[in-house]
């Protein structure tokens, strides 16, 4: 399960990230509108071990790409799974307890990754290497790609992307990578590749 929060009353700018972007879906200009809103991804599994995650995620408006910082992720286990292994009969009263601590980290991480401050240190880090232009832009992206372990086909569709968004930078790899992922039926699948796009700019920005 994923569930993806936009909170687009928290939001900063961002035009070094989006400068010469254009949405491959609607063509809208990330130079007419560089901004981008706070935002976190939940996610479970059945076979997580009872575990959840929360992601920070920002928010591009133009294109609603999700650029994931799973550097911040945080992971909570849920209490009706380990508390329930070993030889210990855990009281009401100590189950209630790791119940309250959970909401109450979860809540200090939601306060954290919502929060404009947040947002503008995130994007301050990103646009230190957003900007580098790519030489063999092409041969890059396929090079990133294979690196992640893509496939040929979500290769393609990354590149697509890519030279749809007319960025050719960094930046624009992250990008590409995060509008691919919206198109991507398969949540687990889309999941992955959008969390990997951040870690995808890097790989292009060294190359």
């Amino acid at each position: 399960m994923y569930v993806r929060i936009q909170a687009e009353e928290i939001k900063a700018y961002a035009p070094t990230l989006l400068k010469g972007y254009r949405s491959p879906f609607s063509g809208a200009s990330g130079d007419d509108n560089p901004t981008v809103f706070a935002g976190f991804v939940i996610s479970n599994s059945e076979v997580g071990a009872g575990a959840f995650t929360l992601t920070p995620q920002l928010m591009v408006q133009v294109c609603d790409n999700g650029m994931t910082i799973t550097k911040d992720v945080r992971r909570a286990v849920h209490v009706g799974s380990r508390m329930d292994e070993g030889l210990i009969q855990w009281s009401d009263e100590t189950r209630e307890q790791e119940i309250n601590l959970i909401r109450s980290r979860t809540r200090d991480a939601v306060r954290t990754f919502l929060d404009v401050g947040y947002v503008t240190r995130q994007i301050t880090k990103l646009e230190q290497i957003a900007g580098k232009p790519l030489d063999g832009a092409a041969d890059v992206v396929r090079t990133v790609g294979k690196k992640l372990t893509f496939s040929e086909t979500h290769i393609d569709g990354v590149l697509d992307h890519f030279i749809s968004g007319g960025q050719r930078t960094a930046g624009g790899v992250l990008q590409a990578v995060t509008a691919y992922a919206q198109v991507i039926a398969d949540a687990d699948v889309a999941a992955n590749i959008e969390a990997q796009g951040i870690r995808a700019m890097e790989l292009a920005a060294a190359m």
